[in-house]
């Protein structure tokens, strides 16, 4: 989402090359692998929404199924994160103890 001083706000998903890029996956038969974190946040008019997968990596190993990539700081500050999941979990409670 963007804002425009003459326009306002504009943004939103913009779906215009996925006709494009299913036809380059299967004219094209690529093959690819998913990796990463995903982590989104969207605002709304009364509030925000956050959310992150759960799933930690060593490398090529999955290491944890239910690894917790939104963490709590205060009642309304929350922190995402990803990579170095120890040193985050870390770094979070410090901060939300200092918080508090």
């Amino acid at each position: 989402m963007y804002w425009d001083k003459k326009k306002g706000a504009e943004g939103g998903f913009d779906f215009s090359n996925y006709e494009r890029n299913k036809s380059l996956n299967t004219n094209l038969k690529l093959k690819y692998k998913k990796t990463g974190t995903t982590i989104v946040g969207t605002i709304f008019k009364d509030g925000i929404v956050l959310g992150a997968d759960t799933l930690a990596t060593e490398g090529p190993i999955l290491a944890d199924l239910d690894c917790m990539k939104i963490h709590y700081l205060a009642p309304n500050m929350y922190c995402c994160g990803a990579e170095t999941a120890a040193d985050l979990e870390m770094v979070t409670q410090m901060m939300g103890s200092e918080l508090e």
